[in-house]
């Protein structure tokens, strides 16, 4: 893999990105027309290409921005306060299509598709998730197959692919079989969509996140070149976890600001609304909860900031940052939304006050690139597999005692006695949950004297894990679960209560009358 140099942007380029995504959210953008419409206007790429948007951190000599990662992560930041739709049509060219390439692709192929990119003149996405698997790119079963003449022929399916049918180029993961029949992993490609062969789907309809079509993918006999490998035949899963550490990151950044804006208008309604106990904003319950939410964001920002920081450093991230991003990052700023649309009452719950619009298109984001439960269920098993490199993550830090002895009592929990694969897991997720809190409880605390309100930011982080550690801690021996049989037969019943209600009422008809279809 060859290294990019990342940072070298024009100064105050990022302050005129900033700026340019005010002005159009203001002038230009209608969220809820996007919505309804399941769509973009017309001149939104246009206009984003002009301000460099689709080029972040794509190196100046191919014509893009080149960007540092904490600049990058201030617009993720500002798209997602914006619109989610926004921030995905951004992060899914500049995070999961761009760093592949970037990085894997040969050089001639960059300098031939970067430039292109960079102007928006092209879009690019990753397609890995399958109908069969989701984040887990060892399950991949698409194939590809070497030819004698040292081209790939690609056969398969994916799934839930964030501008899958709109894309210029997708960067495709198939497991390949060489030219003498075996298996020779999983491989990386870089796929042109106008190829034969490449077969477009349907879009999914989606609870949220409307305008950013998800598509499925047909690969029938699709025919690439040798020079589409990214990077070497067997190590796709190198491309491919590039794609998901920069995508975990972006997730975290973006929630982020959402829950910055949704804040925002909350405690503007607090401050103005009136209740039978005074007013809302000074009813002591409603200020914790908007005290614990402001906890949460600064605490998620500032594990944002420690990441980019170190990547711009040239410092190592170690892998357990980005499952913090993603798990506390994405849950911790969903439950701030949460929270804005109890605390707006009815104003919460009217679609067009942009906080219920937040609650549908960012619930998502505690599914993409991983679900919580089973990516929270694999650090854990990490963590388990080689407690004392986890635990060496905060060598680095200045940890007092006290935090020292909480993280002294995950280390124990690892030694816990399990029975079967079930318990196995359950333990794997307490260690997982716990794992994030640590890192965000090290985090926070080294920011403790800075003012007030990072006190509380770092008492509270440090409280969360001493929660979930007494809920760990207690849960043992592990409380049996009824088996999957019996579960199954259980929830089988539920016919009885609520019987068989699908519906069958046939909708509109799309497809073209077979009589006036081609032969």
């Amino acid at each position: 893999m060859e290294s990019t140099n990342i940072g070298s942007a024009r100064p105050g380029a990022v302050s005129e990105m900033l700026d340019f995504l005010r002005r159009y959210s203001r002038e230009q953008l209608d969220s809820r027309r996007m919505d309804e419409r399941r769509g973009f206007h017309l001149s939104l790429i246009p206009d984003l290409a002009q301000a460099g948007l689709f080029g972040l951190q794509i190196p100046q000599q191919y014509q893009g921005r080149e960007l540092s990662h904490s600049d990058t992560t201030k617009v993720w930041r500002q798209a997602g306060a914006i619109d989610c739709n926004l921030l995905i049509l951004l992060a899914v060219h500049n995070t999961l299509g761009v760093p592949p390439i970037q990085e894997f692709a040969r050089e001639d192929v960059r300098a031939a598709v970067l430039p292109e990119l960079a102007q928006g003149r092209r879009l690019v996405t990753s397609a890995i998730s399958e109908p069969s698997m989701g984040s887990n790119v060892r399950a991949i079963t698409s194939t590809a197959t070497k030819r004698p003449d040292g081209s790939y022929v690609i056969n398969g399916g994916k799934q839930w692919i964030s501008l899958g049918a709109d894309a210029n180029y997708v960067n495709l993961f198939a497991r390949l079989t060489d030219e003498h029949g075996q298996d020779a992993g999983i491989t990386g490609f870089l796929v042109d969509t106008a190829t034969p062969g490449f077969v477009r789907g349907p879009e999914v309809v989606t609870l949220g996140l409307k305008a950013v079509p998800q598509n499925s993918l047909s690969l029938e006999n699709l025919h690439v070149p040798a020079e589409s490998l990214l990077g070497e035949e067997g190590k796709g899963l190198l491309a491919a976890k590039t794609a998901f550490t920069r995508g975990r990151l972006m997730l975290a950044t973006g929630a982020l600001g959402a829950a910055m804006r949704a804040l925002e208008m909350t405690q503007r309604f607090a401050r103005r609304r009136e209740v039978a106990t005074g007013n809302l904003a000074e009813n002591g319950r409603i200020q914790q909860v908007i005290a614990e939410s402001v906890a949460a964001v600064q605490a998620v920002e500032t594990l944002v900031e420690h990441i980019a920081d170190r990547l711009d450093a040239g410092r190592e991230v170690p892998e357990p940052f980005y499952f913090a991003a993603k798990i506390l990052g994405c849950e911790l700023m969903w439950q701030v939304v949460d929270r804005c649309v109890q605390l707006l009452g009815a104003r919460g719950f009217v679609d067009t006050n942009v906080v219920g619009q937040f609650y549908r298109d960012y619930r998502l984001f505690r599914i993409f690139e991983g679900t919580t439960e089973a990516i929270t269920v694999y650090l854990g098993s990490m963590v388990l597999k080689q407690p004392q490199q986890f635990l060496s993550i905060f060598d680095e830090f200045d940890v007092d005692p006290k935090l020292a002895e909480y993280i002294s009592r995950i280390d124990k929990l690892t030694t816990t006695t399990t029975t079967g694969g079930q318990q196995r897991h359950i333990l794997a997720g307490q260690i997982g949950e716990l794992a994030c809190w640590a890192i965000l409880s090290a985090l926070t605390a080294d920011g403790r004297t800075r003012s007030s309100m990072y006190a509380h930011t770092a008492s509270w982080s440090e409280q969360q894990l001493v929660d979930k550690l007494r809920t760990a801690e207690d849960s043992r021996p592990f409380v049996e679960l009824p088996t999957v049989d019996e579960l199954a037969r259980h929830i089988g019943d539920f016919e009885s209560s609520i019987g068989n209600v699908e519906q069958r009422r046939p909708g509109i008809q799309h497809d073209l009358d077979l009589l006036l279809r081609r032969g």
